[in-house]
C-alpha cells in the first residue's frame, strides 16, 4: 500500500492540508464557506464533496492515499491502563472504557489502541496504551464523501494521535521530548501536553475564535463570518476591540493555569514553553496576552514541520495524520 500523499484536518471555520513534498509538507489553510460546518460536523455532505473536490483542483494536491484527522467532537481518544490480557480479550473490553461515550450497541462504533512505552509512573501488571473510540457511521460517512470528491482516505486518527506521530517524529535529542500544544479552534481551543508516546495531559476550553469574532461583528456592525475575515486579516479595528483583548487575556489565563497544574502534579517536567496552533495562532493580541499575561514562552511550530512551506502553526495536526503507517 502507498504512502500517504496528504493529510486533511476540518476545523469550524477553516480546513487545513498538508501535503507532502520531498522530506516536508506544503501546508495550505482553506476558509470553508459559512454554515457547512457546525458543532457537530459537516452539515451538508454533498455541498461539502464539492467544496473538496475544488479545493483539490486550486491546490493541485498529489493524488495518493490520503489521511484526515477526525475532529475533536467526533473521537474520544485518551490515555488507557488496561490489565494485562491477550489481543481478543483486550477488544472485547476495551468499548467499556467509553460506555459514557457510546449509545446504543458496541458494534456501531470503532475502537482501536496503540500501546505505549512503559513509564516508572505506570503500575505493574497493565498495559498502557492511547486508545480512541469513533462510531462507524460517521467513519464511513467520510470516507463516503472524500471520495465522491476523488480522494481515496486510507488513514483517520483522532487529533491526539496526529499530534503523537508528530512529536515522535523529532530527530532523537532535538526536540524537547514534552510538547505543550494550544489548539485555538473555532469554537474552543484545546490545551495537549504529550510526552513521548503518550498524552499526558488534556484539557478543552469552550471558548475561542468563534467569541472573538462574535465581539468584532457586535462592535463593528457586521455579521459573525466578515468579522472573522477582518480578524484574519489583522485588520486594526477588528484586533483593537476591547472585546477581543478579553477572550485574549481569559485564553492565557486558562493556559496558564492548565500549565502550572501539569508541572505540580508532574514535578520532572521539562516544559519550556507552549506551540500555539490553529487558525487564530499569529494574532498578535493573543500571543501577546500569553506572552506577557501568562508569563509563558511562545514556540515556534515550524520546528514541528521540517521543510514545510506554509503557515504551520495551521497544518500540524493534517501532517500528523499524513505520518507513521497507513
Amino acid at each position: 500500500m502507498g504512502k500517504i500523499k496528504v493529510g486533511f484536518d476540518i476545523g469550524g471555520s477553516s480546513m487545513k492540508v498538508a501535503a507532502v513534498q520531498g522530506n516536508g509538507f506544503r501546508v495550505e489553510t482553506v476558509r470553508l464557506p459559512e454554515k457547512l460546518v457546525d458543532e457537530n460536523g459537516i452539515t451538508m455532505p454533498n455541498a461539502f464533496t464539492q467544496f473538496l473536490r475544488q479545493t483539490v483542483k486550486e491546490l493541485r494536491l498529489p493524488h495518493g492515499p490520503a489521511a484526515l484527522a477526525l475532529p475533536a467532537n467526533q473521537v474520544i481518544c485518551r490515555l488507557v491502563n488496561m490489565p494485562e490480557m491477550n489481543q481478543e480479550q483486550l477488544l472485547m473490553n476495551l468499548p467499556y472504557e467509553f460506555a459514557d461515550f457510546i449509545q446504543g450497541a458496541p458494534d456501531q462504533y470503532h475502537c482501536d489502541y496503540a500501546m505505549c512505552g512503559r513509564l516508572d509512573s505506570d503500575e505493574e501488571g497493565t498495559m498502557p496504551m492511547m486508545a480512541a473510540v469513533a462510531s462507524k457511521r460517521q467513519l464511513e460517512a467520510y470516507i463516503r464523501m472524500f471520495a465522491k470528491a476523488g480522494v481515496r482516505l486510507k488513514k483517520l486518527v483522532p487529533q491526539e494521535m496526529a499530534l503523537i506521530e508528530l512529536c515522535r517524529a523529532q530527530p532523537a535529542g532535538e526536540g524537547p521530548g514534552e510538547y505543550c500544544v494550544v489548539d485555538l479552534g473555532h469554537q474552543q481551543t484545546r490545551i495537549t501536553v504529550v510526552l513521548g508516546d503518550r498524552v499526558q495531559a488534556t484539557r478543552r476550553l469552550n471558548f475561542g475564535g468563534r467569541d472573538m469574532d462574535l465581539a468584532v461583528a457586535e462592535e463593528l456592525g457586521v455579521d459573525a463570518f466578515l468579522a472573522g475575515t477582518y480578524k484574519m486579516a489583522g485588520q486594526p479595528a477588528a484586533l483593537a476591540v476591547p472585546a477581543v483583548a478579553d477572550v485574549c487575556e481569559r485564553l492565557a489565563v486558562e493556559i496558564l493555569k492548565v500549565v502550572n497544574f501539569y508541572q505540580f502534579t508532574y514535578r520532572s517536567s521539562n516544559l519550556t514553553g507552549v506551540y500555539l496552533v490553529g487558525g487564530g495562532a499569529g494574532l498578535k493580541p493573543l500571543r501577546d496576552a500569553i506572552e506577557n499575561t501568562a508569563g509563558l514562552t511562545l514556540l515556534d511550530p515550524g520546528t514541528l514541520l521540517s521543510a514545510a512551506s506554509g503557515t504551520a502553526a495551521d497544518g500540524i495536526f493534517a501532517a500528523g495524520a499524513a505520518m507513521g503507517g497507513v
